[in-house]
């Protein structure tokens, strides 16, 4: 058992998903919720040691000014000494979605049969499952996977690793993922290890396509789930990563920033397919499938 320090803040339907991704780089664990019906969120961000305020607040500040929000203020507490963490594991039900069925380490029952098993517990990189962004992309690794065999798999920001498994999952013999974060890196390649997959995937730590290999024409499909202003920066190496007749599967963008981002890659050669269907709790957040035809 440990003493945790709690930082808390207030947000609305929209924008405390992106505080939530935002702390989630920093956190040991993050939770969103509802106050009352359609009014404010609570923002709950949990951490080993105090809290830099000064490092934690630009980004948020940055967030809450490319929403046009009022910037929310951040209170911080120390908390008594409680296993947080496993009762913060406990409180994750496994998720369904679609195919997929993601689980912690604390669920004992044994996955449905013929569901794509993905075992992660929370931890400080993102991609738990909960996420809109990260279901939307699911919801997309399994459509194109019923559409056509994928093999050759590119995922950009990997986080936890959810992702590249899922397309494991899904048939792919070869996944390459990056993370800019070295920690997210190492974590990714434990989750990779405890899913059986490390033979099919390659875990590395680059700044966008800094380290990669070449990567023209590569892979028929590649997937960043990250934001909309980095999503931008790196359409041309995205684009020019996806073979022809591959896809393209970009997330972490809201409904209003759909229009910008979709025009850099439209403007590249790519076509757009769709949106990806994972719920109605993805509102206000876009996942989109594009094609390159040639």
């Amino acid at each position: 058992m440990a003493t945790l320090w709690r930082l808390v803040m207030i947000g609305d339907a929209v924008s405390q998903e992106a505080y939530v991704r935002t702390l989630e780089e920093e956190a040991g664990a993050v939770t969103a919720f509802e106050t009352s019906p359609q009014g404010p969120w609570r923002i709950e961000a949990y951490f080993e040691t105090k809290p830099d305020l000064g490092r934690l607040a630009p980004p948020i500040i940055a967030a809450a000014k490319e929403l046009r929000r009022p910037v929310p203020t951040l209170e911080v507490d120390e908390l008594p000494e409680r296993d947080w963490l496993a009762e913060n594991r406990a409180s994750f039900p496994p998720l369904k979605i679609g195919r997929f069925f993601v689980y912690g380490s604390h669920i004992a029952d044994k996955p449905p049969a013929g569901a794509w098993a993905v075992a992660l517990d929370a931890s400080i990189a993102f991609g738990s499952g909960e996420h809109a962004t990260t279901k939307g992309c699911l919801a997309a690794i399994e459509a194109i996977a019923k559409r056509r065999r994928i093999r050759n798999v590119l995922d950009l920001g990997t986080g936890s690793g959810i992702l590249a498994i899922g397309a494991a999952r899904a048939g792919a013999k070869r996944v390459l993922a990056s993370d800019i974060d070295v920690a997210s890196a190492d974590l990714a390649r434990i989750n990779m290890r405890d899913n059986g997959v490390t033979s099919r995937v390659k875990v590395i730590a680059a700044n966008g396509f800094a380290k990669l290999p070449p990567t023209r024409r590569r892979f028929d499909l590649s997937i960043a789930n990250i934001l909309a202003r980095p999503l931008t920066q790196l359409a041309t190496p995205l684009s020019r990563s996806v073979k022809p007749g591959g896809n393209l599967v970009l997330s972490g963008l809201l409904a209003e920033q759909e229009t910008w981002v979709l025009r850099a890659y439209l403007a590249r050669g790519l076509t757009f397919v769709g949106r990806a269907k994972a719920g109605p709790d993805t509102a206000g957040w876009r996942t989109l499938v594009l094609k390159r035809r040639r």
